[in-house]
């Protein structure tokens, strides 16, 4: 018999799969015990309903979330959510996104042939990203060559936290307050953490090449603004005489806590305030309770001097991180048309490097 989703679309409950749980799938609105059940498997941020709801704001993307039951049990026994892109045109072309593994009772491997076999009976669908933020190895564990790394911190007390760090990041520390650095927990001045941001994507472009900008700060600015509403955001803000000069902001669900986004200019890399702020952040996390503490990731050849994201690993490792191998995956069931996905992945990242602030192709246009 047929379930309902949350928006009222019927859903064949498929067969037991290798897990011994049955997938349901449900699209845009979630079923409404969907952050309990989350919370209830130890999930994260990338499983709570507001995060895919931020997700999904822009245009052609849609939530989905996955739950298995098992029918032994009243709740599921695995959760995961994803966004869809649906590709404008007139054939039918549609890729999806699981930026986390789920939250399981269950190997997230064991799940996976579940994910494939819906996939195959949905129409123009072409391939699924397997994400690993947020996770200790991805869906497979170490099983895979490594695709990122993702650094975690114990949570601790703040003499511990301290004692954990590098030298050069307590230093900074010091740094900071002698200089009169101020931090602000909880901070609501979101439209001035945006610009620390983009000050940072603009260095980022400048001093590395990296083609990143912001497409719209209002946008952005509302869209943390939900998270930060709902719960599912932190935001500390440094100043220094009475100006802002970094910010980290962490989305945070359950008992864990990611390090979504952080942003800094001049004057706040000259006083050590990154690393002041991630300090004070991490004692706040750890007294009140979380137990998983992402520094957020690098690339899987970051421990190598001649790699581009070497200098952030290492920051990120001063900071007392440790370092977690993770593997993202690629399940692709339409071949022909995963083709026409990366051929539009590559016309965004073109784009992207053209509205690039300063970039040669945006000063030629302008001209």
């Amino acid at each position: 018999m047929a379930t309902l989703s949350a928006t009222g679309r019927a859903l064949e409950p498929g067969p037991l799969g290798p897990a011994g749980a049955v997938l349901e799938v449900h699209r845009g609105v979630p079923p409404s015990d969907w952050d309990r059940w989350a919370r209830a498997l130890g999930g994260g941020p990338f499983h709570c309903a507001v995060w895919a709801a931020y997700r999904a704001a822009a245009e052609h993307k849609e939530a989905v979330f996955f739950a298995w039951h098992d029918p032994r049990f009243p709740s599921p026994v695995a959760v995961a959510t994803a966004i869809e892109t649906v590709l404008p045109g007139p054939l039918s072309v549609r890729s999806i996104h699981f930026d986390s593994p789920p939250a399981s009772s269950l190997p997230p491997g064991q799940l996976t042939p579940d994910i494939r076999r819906w996939m195959t009976g949905e129409r123009g669908m072409a391939d699924a990203w397997l994400g690993s933020f947020d996770s200790r190895g991805g869906w497979a564990g170490g099983s895979h060559a490594p695709t990122r790394i993702e650094v975690h911190v114990e949570a601790a007390t703040e003499d511990e936290l301290l004692g954990n760090m590098r030298k050069l990041a307590r230093r900074s520390i010091r740094k900071a307050g002698r200089a009169g650095v101020e931090v602000e927990s909880d901070s609501r001045r979101l439209p001035e953490f945006v610009g620390l941001y983009g000050a940072t994507l603009d260095r980022l472009r400048r001093v590395k090449g990296v083609p990143t900008a912001i497409r719209d700060a209002g946008e952005l600015t509302r869209g943390l603004a939900a998270l930060q509403a709902a719960g599912a955001a932190r935001l500390w803000l440094a100043s220094a005489a009475g100006s802002p000069v970094a910010g980290c902001l962490f989305t945070t669900f359950g008992r864990r806590a990611f390090y979504l986004l952080g942003g800094t200019n001049d004057a706040g890399r000259e006083t050590g305030a990154t690393a002041a702020i991630l300090h004070r952040a991490l004692t706040e996390l750890s007294a009140q309770g979380f137990e998983r503490i992402s520094l957020g990731g690098v690339s899987a050849t970051a421990h190598l001097p001649e790699d581009p994201d070497h200098g952030l690993y290492a920051f990120k490792l001063g900071m007392g991180g440790v370092a977690h191998p993770c593997v993202d995956e690629r399940i692709v069931v339409r071949p022909g048309r995963r083709r026409l996905v990366d051929a539009a992945r590559r016309a965004r990242s073109e784009l992207n490097a053209r509205r690039a602030p300063g970039s040669e192709r945006a000063d030629s246009a302008a001209g």
